[in-house]
């Protein structure tokens, strides 16, 4: 099976601390394991605390189909991650 590794850096409006509460809210962890995504890792930048990063790990193309569609833009920034100018980075594994 082929797992797609996605790695997002972006701007929040928000503190990181609740930026990182709202992703590890229990309805956010049910709304990840119903799409077969596991959160990896949720970091803040050293340089500038308003920059996070987060790593997500699943099906091919599945968070990144869900982050791209535009219909989903106000769930994503709901969270504080700021949509416009984050920067994705995708990997897989076999």
């Amino acid at each position: 099976m082929t797992i797609e590794t996605t790695v997002f850096d972006f701007k929040l409006t928000n503190t990181f601390e609740e930026y990182e509460a709202h992703m590890n809210a229990p309805e956010q962890q049910a709304m990840f394991k119903e799409m077969e995504v596991k959160i990896i890792y949720i970091g803040k930048s050293i340089e500038d605390p308003k920059r996070a990063t987060c790593i997500f790990q699943g099906p091919v193309n599945n968070i990144y189909d869900i982050f791209t569609n535009p219909e989903t833009i106000p769930i994503v920034e709901a969270s504080g991650h700021i949509y416009k100018g984050t920067i994705i980075n995708r990997w897989i594994s076999e």
